[in-house]
């Protein structure tokens, strides 16, 4: 019985949020590759009106489910390479992402999307990713925290949406998981893949 409120749970949840994004099938933008943005457009009223439009968007997500911890310009139908990243208490911009170095360790972590929500992928990944990206102010910037699994995870989601990739076309459709358990995520760990 309480899984079967839970599942109501993630339904209606999913429902309720999912006119913030767009849910795959609903805009081939998410399956394409997405332009970077001209170093002299950042800082102009349109690029900084989408950042606040994907702060908002994050904000407003997180709010309602208490889930999310990113999101790209593609996912509210502006094919721009740009996302926002819930970093602790604090909103990060990334701006035309250029990875550097990945991981020869790999990892094997449950990931939910905002544009496949409520399902699970259990996506293989790099345990870090080193890159180089423009923030809010078109000022270059390095990501280079090899320790911060989630975050590591995030950015490539994120980079791998810039780049018309969605987590659950990274794993076989028997991988696949609909979220029914409230306790899902706090028992999940990083599996290493040998």
């Amino acid at each position: 019985m309480r899984h079967l409120k839970f599942k109501r749970k993630v339904f209606e949840e999913a429902a309720l949020v999912s006119d913030l994004t767009y849910q795959i099938g609903e805009s081939p933008l998410l399956r394409q590759k997405s332009k970077d943005v001209e170093v002299s457009e950042i800082k102009s009223k349109r690029i900084q009106n989408l950042i606040s439009k994907l702060k908002s968007t994050l904000r407003k997500y997180r709010k309602l489910t208490k889930k999310g911890r990113g999101i790209a310009a593609v996912q509210i139908g502006v094919s721009l390479k740009i996302a926002v990243v819930f970093e602790e208490n604090k909103l990060m911009t990334i701006i035309n992402p250029r990875i550097l170095k990945k991981s020869k360790t790999l990892f094997k972590y449950p990931e939910i999307c905002m544009s496949a929500n409520p399902i699970i992928a259990k996506v293989t990944r790099p345990s870090y990713i080193e890159f180089e990206y423009l923030d809010e102010n078109g000022i270059k910037q390095e990501w280079r925290d090899q320790e911060n699994k989630i975050l590591n995870r995030v950015f490539q989601h994120e980079i791998d949406h810039m780049e018309g990739i969605i987590n659950i076309d990274l794993v076989d459709s028997i991988d696949l998981i609909m979220l029914s358990d409230s306790k899902f995520f706090k028992n999940a760990e990083f599996e290493e893949i040998k």
